[in-house]
C-alpha cells in the first residue's frame, strides 16, 4: 500500500507564490470581480450583522433581543451576503479549472466549464463550511485543522473530474492524510494574514461611520482597501490549495 506522501510548508508556499509572479495579471482580472467587487460592495454599503452584547452575559432576554435582531438583518441583507460568497466561491473554481484541468483550457474554456461543474463545488463549498465555520466559531484550531483537511476538494474536483460533491470531499481527505498538520498551517496562513491586513480598514470603517456622518470618500477608501486584503487572501488560499493538490496527488 502505498504510504501517504508528507507536506513541506515552505514548499507549498514557494509553489504558490512563483505560479501568482507568474500570472498575476491574469488571477488579478479574475480576482477584480469575483473576489474584490462582491467584498468592497459588501464593506461599503451593508451593515455588519449584529453582534451580541458581551456585557449582556447570558441574560435570557437579551439573547433573544439579539437573536430577533439578526433575524430581521438577514431578512434584509443576508441575501447580498450569500450572493457575494457565490461569487467568491466561482472565482476559486474558476482559478482551479485553469490551473488544474488536464487538458489545460485557456479563459473562455475554464468560464464554460466551471458553469457545469460549479452546482457541485458549491454543494461541496457548503458542506465542508458548516463544520469549518463551527470549528472558528467556537475554537479556532479545530475549524483551521477542518479547512486544511478539506482544503483539496475542489482541486481534487476539477482535476480529477467527474466527482460529487461528497467524493471531492472524501478525496481530499484521503489526499491529506498525514499532512494535517501542514495543512492547518496554510489555511491559518491565509485566512490570520487576510484578517490581519483586513482589520484596521475594518476598524477605520468603523470609527467613520460611528460618528454618523462618515466622508464617504474616505469610506471608499478603506472598504477598498478591506476588500483588496479579502481579494489577496482568496487567490492565496486558491493558488495554495492547487499547489497542495499537486503534490499530494503525484
Amino acid at each position: 500500500m502505498k504510504s501517504p506522501m508528507k507536506l513541506d510548508f515552505a514548499t507549498v508556499l514557494t509553489d504558490a507564490w512563483t505560479l501568482f509572479k507568474r500570472d498575476r495579471d491574469l488571477l488579478l482580472r479574475i480576482a477584480a470581480p469575483f473576489l474584490f467587487l462582491p467584498a468592497f460592495a459588501l464593506a461599503l454599503v451593508v451593515p455588519d450583522p449584529p453582534m451580541p452584547d458581551a456585557a449582556a452575559g447570558n441574560n435570557e432576554a437579551q439573547a433573544m433581543v439579539w437573536a430577533d435582531a439578526v433575524q430581521t438583518w438577514a431578512a434584509a441583507h443576508g441575501g447580498w451576503y450569500l450572493l457575494a460568497y457565490v461569487m467568491s466561491f466561482f472565482g476559486t473554481s474558476l482559478f482551479y479549472a485553469l490551473y488544474l484541468d488536464r487538458d489545460h483550457l485557456d479563459l473562455q474554456q475554464a468560464l464554460t466549464r466551471c458553469l457545469r461543474i460549479f452546482p457541485r463545488f458549491l454543494l461541496a463549498m457548503v458542506i465542508v463550511s458548516l463544520p469549518a465555520g463551527a470549528g472558528l466559531l467556537l475554537y479556532a484550531i479545530p475549524g483551521l485543522y477542518i479547512l486544511g483537511r478539506t482544503m483539496l476538494t475542489g482541486p481534487a474536483m476539477f482535476a480529477e473530474a467527474p466527482l460529487g460533491a461528497l467524493a471531492a470531499i472524501r478525496r481530499s481527505l484521503v489526499l491529506s492524510r498525514g499532512s494535517g498538520l501542514p495543512l492547518m498551517g496554510l489555511a491559518a496562513f491565509s485566512y490570520i494574514s487576510g484578517w490581519l491586513v483586513g482589520a484596521p480598514f475594518m476598524m477605520a470603517d468603523k470609527a467613520l461611520r460611528d460618528g454618523g456622518q462618515g466622508n464617504p470618500v474616505a469610506l471608499a477608501i478603506v472598504d477598498a482597501g478591506a476588500a483588496v486584503a479579502a481579494m489577496a487572501a482568496g487567490i492565496a488560499m486558491a493558488l495554495i490549495a492547487i499547489s497542495a493538490y499537486r503534490r499530494l496527488a503525484r
